[in-house]
């Protein structure tokens, strides 16, 4: 952070100004519990100057966690096949699955662990407010990488997004700071990525870029220019990805903006409460003040002076001077002054908080509390339809379900114009089945439907086993064969009559 200029100079205009970054470095920060309020200073009646760190809830970190798991996990399922393919007599099956293209993007997306990652790199980007996909070949093999907002650095826009940008990744090696430049420009015969290395003085990085060395100095294997021709693909290598949300600091930048950008007061205060409840079991042990002709008193061995006892460590430490014609009389004694703990009403002051930050961050209200023993908890029921928290995770979720397609696309695309040895088809049709089973409240939707309907089923039997289990139309139907056929014969309602008569008429 803070060398917009310097890669500015040694690529081309950025688009971006450094307060963009700046606030970037903010919002960073925040998440990583280090917010510009986190160290507090003050001085003691001593005049000694004390620092520590504020304690913090890192509610920052806490609901760009909670965003990223519920926009994207594990069970989501990406299906990608031939453009115009249509499944056997209409029927969904998992022949759908069995595809080049489909095979060729999954064997990609398992060798890059994505679905390890993705979910880890979405949570920074719903901190810092955007993340880069980066796809290239490396050995024979489609590889994906990605990069944080504040290694972005876009050139120029269209109505679609960014469509030329700097990627720059620094490196510590041999106490020196290595900044690699990946400059991703477009013509009209294809998109071009030139890649520059810079070599700094110091292993701080102060010194900005430093100076240009060669590439093989790290990478080798890396050239200084590619070129993939428009002929053979359809877009970028590179996929920009940021929450769906507007940026209300600057409405002509391409970047986006953390969820809680516009909740920084908000966690401001959450910060001072929660430090206030942590003293709260320091700042209110038991304080007695005595007549200063009571205290105990220590003599300098050195330069023979008295002083009084006390702890100047204290930071509310106020001594006491009994004068009995001031203070009408005096103390006759040492006089209890410890003021009762105040936990009830601060734990009350964090969880309005926790409400108002929970709708600034697009969350149902609710969803984040404090009980005082176990720390913030989020809801754990399952959300309905209509919550907030329901609606900006399917916002998000739009963005997120663009850019996988995008990400397939230039798999295939990739893998059949390089050694990857793809030989299926580059046009192909890519869906996205986001699992909202974590954040959709059945019973409520259930409760609804039926009421409209007037308790009449809602669906069929092959349907609701096809959409519970997350299953094909050809397997849905295998499963309610084996259902009814598991199910124990019904007898005819006249055979059991006739024999109930028969058991009467022999005296049974």
């Amino acid at each position: 952070m803070g060398w917009i200029q310097d890669v500015a100079q040694a690529t081309s205009n950025i688009i971006v100004d450094q307060e963009s970054y700046d606030r970037v470095a903010e919002w960073d920060a925040v998440y990583q519990g280090e917010a510009p309020w986190s160290r507090i200073h003050w001085q003691d009646i001593a005049g000694v100057q004390h620092n520590r760190r504020l304690m913090s809830l890192n509610m920052g970190q806490m609901a760009a966690k909670k965003m990223a798991s519920l926009a994207f996990n594990q069970k989501a399922q990406v299906l990608a096949t031939p453009t115009g393919y249509e499944p056997a007599d209409g029927k969904t099956s998992p022949k759908d699955y069995d595809n080049d293209a489909n095979k060729f993007i999954h064997q990609v997306l398992q060798d890059n662990h994505f679905y390890d990652n993705f979910e880890r790199y979405l949570e920074y980007m719903f901190a810092a407010g955007g993340l880069v996909i980066r796809t290239y070949v490396y050995n024979g093999r489609v590889k994906i990488r990605f990069a944080t907002a504040d290694s972005f650095y876009p050139l120029s826009q269209d109505a679609n997004g960014v469509t030329e940008c700097v990627i720059a990744s620094r490196f510590v090696k041999d106490q020196r700071t290595y900044t690699l430049l990946e400059k991703h420009t477009e013509d009209d015969q294809g998109y071009n990525i030139t890649n520059t290395l810079y070599e700094s003085p110091t292993g701080s990085g102060d010194a900005g870029l430093g100076t240009k060395v060669p590439l093989a100095t790290l990478y080798p294997d890396l050239k200084d220019q590619v070129t993939y021709p428009k002929d053979s693909y359809s877009q970028p290598t590179f996929i920009y990805l940021k929450p769906n949300l507007a940026n209300n600091f600057d409405s002509t930048s391409p970047l986006g903006i953390s969820i809680y950008a516009n909740a920084m007061d908000t966690l401001h205060q959450l910060d001072q409460y929660y430090d206030m409840l942590m003293q709260e079991g320091v700042m209110g042990r038991r304080r007695i003040i005595a007549p200063d002709s009571m205290l105990k008193r220590k003599r300098d061995a050195r330069t023979n002076t008295v002083s009084w006892h006390v702890d100047f460590n204290d930071a509310v430490y106020q001594s006491f001077t009994d004068n009995p014609e001031r203070n009408g009389g005096g103390l006759d004694g040492p006089k209890d002054i410890t003021l009762p703990l105040r936990s009830g009403d601060i734990i009350a002051t964090i969880n309005n908080l926790l409400r108002l930050y929970a709708t600034q961050t697009g969350f149902s209200s609710g969803t984040f509390s404090y009980d005082g023993e176990s720390g913030v908890r989020t809801a754990t029921e399952v959300i309905s339809a209509n919550s907030d928290t329901y609606q900006t995770k399917n916002s998000h979720e739009t963005i997120i379900e663009q850019a996988l397609i995008q990400l397939c696309q230039n798999i295939v695309e990739l893998g059949s114009n390089s050694a990857a040895g793809y030989t299926g088809p580059t046009d192909i049709d890519v869906t996205v089945n986001f699992d909202d089973s974590i954040a959709k409240d059945r019973n409520e939707n259930e409760t609804f439907y039926l009421t409209a309907t007037g308790n009449k089923p809602l669906m069929p039997q092959r349907e609701a086993i096809k959409r519970f289990n997350n299953l094909t139309d050809v397997e849905a139907d295998q499963w309610l064969a084996q259902i009814k056929a598991d199910e124990p014969p019904v007898d005819d309602i006249e055979d059991l009559t006739n024999q109930g008569t028969e058991d009467e008429g022999n005296g049974s």
